[in-house]
């Protein structure tokens, strides 16, 4: 065990010991130990894996600060492998020298305006367990290389960049889950620019990681237009923020519609997500599964899918949290998708709403989408508004507006442009302009009950 203050390190936070740590790595034994201080330093401590071999740096069960007063990561963590997960593809020393570096137990506190927590690269297992990082720009930072990679029960607070930020790195098989990441100012879990597959998000509650001013803030951002991110799962989150520009809580961004499988293969998930413009904003994306999920609060929209295809979208309620005030609008979006199944939906207008809203759910220029067993309660304007859109089917649903609401106009309106659509079996809400507007050439409606 290499306990720092044994090669010099004083810990009263005044002293720069810098030069003691990098002795205590460079001469110790592999255990990097911080007993209870506060750990000044001027520069990064660099930890290479190859040079010093198997790594575990503790903070005496958090009792241990580690202040980084220049610019870069606090932690620079450097790993050799550069292949992939397979067991084959590792050397023998890479094993021995390398595997499941460790950092546990340690608060990292910034105190300069470009100071980072934790950096890695190139490294097999790395694993951060209990850790604080607070005041920095960057939380724990993935870059190049990484495999098989544990954040858990870290408290990632008050950055003013990223919480845990995947930024152009080649990555299989990462697992974020039990952390609290809150207000970081740039998002709070973003990946831009890499390969990343099996990414798994579970249990964190992830809150308020946006800035008033800054457009397009997001809590969990995946950003495939220079990369793509497949094979992951966002379940039972709590993800919440405020609204702030073009701001979502979950967005995934990919080239466009004619390349949409950089993002998909993913599932959202049994979470609770809200208070935000939009809570889920889908870009260009293929193959996502959202279920079981409770959204309030969108402001603008609950749900916005552009250029997107194959989604199932099951099980979710849309309603609003007693204890925020304020209008909020709620609605759903699909403008130019394929393929899309959205069933066992209860959505329920029960706020003001923060926009004029044309309708609770818009259809428009997509084709092959099913809308099936959903209950819109107290719907805006319209409940469902179809156009341009071909082979769309609203079957066994329950749509109708407030009572005695002049500004509710019909349940479902079929407009220009759609063809092959079926509205059958469903209970519509009649209003000033009736229940249903469905042209003849467009379709066929049958079963239905005006309430």
């Amino acid at each position: 065990m290499s306990n720092v203050r044994d090669f010099g390190a004083k810990g009263d936070g005044r002293t720069d010991d810098t030069a003691a740590i990098s002795h205590a790595v460079q001469q110790g034994d592999g255990e990097l130990v911080f007993p209870r201080g506060d750990y000044l330093i001027s520069r990064p401590i660099h930890l290479s894996l190859a040079a010093h071999g198997r790594l575990h740096v503790r903070g005496s069960g958090g009792a241990a600060r580690l202040i980084m007063a220049g610019p870069g990561p606090a932690l620079h963590l450097v790993g050799t492998h550069l292949k992939t997960a397979f067991p084959s593809d590792f050397t023998e020393e890479v094993w021995v020298k390398e595997r499941m570096p460790t950092v546990f137990g340690l608060e990292i506190l910034g105190r300069h305006p470009e100071a980072d927590g934790i950096r890695v690269e190139g490294a097999m297992q790395p694993s951060f367990h209990a850790v604080l990082i607070r005041r920095c720009r960057q939380g724990i930072h993935l870059t190049n290389r990484a495999r098989n990679v544990l954040i858990s029960d870290c408290h990632i607070y008050d950055l003013s960049g990223i919480g845990v930020y995947l930024d152009r790195v080649n990555l299989h098989q990462v697992n974020i889950s039990g952390n609290h990441i809150s207000y970081c100012r740039r998002g709070g879990i973003v990946v831009v620019g890499s390969e990343i597959r099996n990414i798994q998000i579970c249990g964190n509650d992830i809150e308020y990681n946006f800035e008033e001013a800054t457009d397009r803030c997001a809590d969990v951002f995946f950003d495939g237009t220079e990369g793509s991110i497949r094979e992951g799962t966002i379940v039972g989150n709590t993800i919440q923020a405020k609204e702030s520009p073009r701001g979502a809580n979950v967005r995934f961004l990919c080239v466009g519609k004619n390349q949409p499988n950089a993002v998909g293969m993913l599932t959202i998930t049994g979470n609770l997500i809200g208070s935000q413009e939009t809570a889920i904003d889908l870009r260009g994306c293929r193959g996502v599964v959202i279920s079981g999920n409770c959204l309030y609060s969108g402001y603008r929209q609950a749900l916005v899918a552009e250029d997107s295809e194959h989604l199932v979208i099951a099980g979710n309620s849309i309603d609003h949290n007693p204890d925020y005030r304020g209008p909020s609008t709620d609605r759903i979006v699909f403008r130019r998708c394929r393929h899309v199944s959205l069933t066992g939906l209860v959505l329920q207008h029960t706020k003001p709403a923060a926009t004029d809203v044309p309708s609770s759910i818009e259809v428009h220029a997509c084709e092959d989408i099913n809308i099936t067993g959903c209950q819109l309660v107290r719907a805006r304007t319209r409940g469902i508004d179809v156009e341009a859109s071909s082979l769309v089917r609203i079957a066994d649903c329950t749509i109708r507006g407030p009572e005695n609401d002049p500004n509710y106009l019909l349940a479902v309106r079929i407009g220009p442009g759609s063809s092959r659509v079926m509205v059958v079996n469903n209970f519509l809400g009649k209003g000033k302009e009736g229940e249903l507007v469905l042209q003849a050439d467009a379709g066929i409606a049958a079963g239905n009950v005006t309430i």
